[in-house]
């Protein structure tokens, strides 16, 4: 037994310190060190590991576990923005407005099957977007043709649509949009639009924005579905995942300070949605939360979990508020539409 606990020992030592350059990532920029995201992104499986360490030196040596109880106490502000806790807010009269941040992945799942099952799909996730044809903002992403599609016969003549083409963001809305254009990436599968929109009560610069993917999901399922694991191969396979995950990295850094530094000379007050592919424990997440609040983390409670995919506990789109609005309600829709839940969220004016 002391052999094993030196080694869980050591391992503990190993958590820590991998939970520290976690507690660094978010406010160090990827293109000067890119490996510090890659501990921001396994954040959550960090957190788990020092709980076990806890519960395994309760009954080996209990002064032992306040190795990880300091790690998490001095980490617990990034805790709480991973999963935090709020009490739900009463009603109020203020002014309020709605928005909606949904990737649809090109209209999902229409892929891959018959065109009866294909359109069964199509009409059943108009019948859930019509459900909510009383929010007047959306920022939609990854739209496709097909998506597009959708969206229109979800929701009809009484929406403007600004849509740079069928591959990428877009923002629909019941008011009148003044100002709109591009935030350009320089590639064709990722983008951000905003419109300055005419509310009653306001008027708003809303952006949608689509960083790049990690594009290892499917390398991630290829991997846990595997019956017999020849070594050779998922050696090549890691290293083929880190290489799209420091590249990605590199690439949504460069992403996110064309939308911070487009949003900073903004005259209207602001709302940032769409799809990070990072979690709250990265760079591009710190960027952006320091040009408004994240509503989530504001009112939600609990992980809220917007990825619906084969990787667990990945909260990558997010709904940034301007500071000088208040969040009254923000919620993620668990409904199996997309690979994404759309997270829906209730901003409203602070009295004067």
């Amino acid at each position: 037994m002391k052999l094993l606990d030196r080694l869980m020992l050591i391992g503990n030592l190993a958590v820590i310190i991998m939970t520290f350059l976690a507690y660094i990532a978010p406010s160090v920029n990827p293109n000067y060190t890119w490996f510090l995201s890659f501990f921001g992104l396994f954040y959550p499986v960090l957190i788990l590991a020092n709980f076990f360490f806890i519960c395994y030196w309760i009954f080996r040596k209990w002064t032992r576990t306040w190795l990880s109880i300091a790690c998490l106490a001095i980490g617990w502000q990034q805790f709480f923005t991973f999963m935090p806790i709020n009490a739900p807010k009463p009603e109020s009269e203020k002014d309020q407005l709605q928005v909606m941040n949904y990737n649809i992945s090109n209209g999902l799942y229409g892929y891959d099957k018959s065109k009866d099952e294909q359109a069964i799909k199509k009409e059943a996730i108009i019948s859930f977007l019509q459900e909510y044809n009383d929010v007047p903002i959306f920022c939609f992403q990854e739209v496709g043709d097909y998506g597009t599609e959708i969206i229109k016969k979800a929701f009809g003549k009484g929406y403007n649509l600004h849509a740079k083409d069928a591959r990428g963001a877009a923002i629909l809305t019941k008011y009148p949009i003044i100002r709109k254009g591009e935030i350009d990436f320089g590639v064709q599968t990722n983008s951000c639009l905003w419109a300055d929109i005419k509310t009653p009560f306001d008027t708003l610069r809303v952006y949608s924005f689509h960083l790049q993917s990690n594009q290892i999901s499917r390398d991630a399922e290829k991997f846990a579905n595997q019956t017999e694991i020849n070594q050779k191969e998922a050696w090549y396979n890691i290293k083929s995942m880190l290489r799209k995950v420091k590249n990605r990295h590199i690439k949504r850094s460069k992403q996110v300070n064309l939308i911070a530094d487009h949003a900073r000379k903004s005259k209207y007050k602001v709302l940032l949605g769409g799809d990070l592919n990072d979690p709250a424990q990265s760079y591009t997440y710190h960027v952006l939360s320091n040009i408004g609040r994240d509503a989530f983390h504001q009112v939600g409670s609990g992980i809220g979990t917007t990825y619906n995919g084969v990787i667990p506990l990945l909260r990558i789109d997010f709904m940034f508020v301007d500071p000088k609005l208040d969040v009254h309600a923000c919620k993620v829709v668990r409904e199996n539409y997309s690979d994404h839940f759309p997270v829906l969220t209730t901003v409203e004016w602070p009295e004067d």
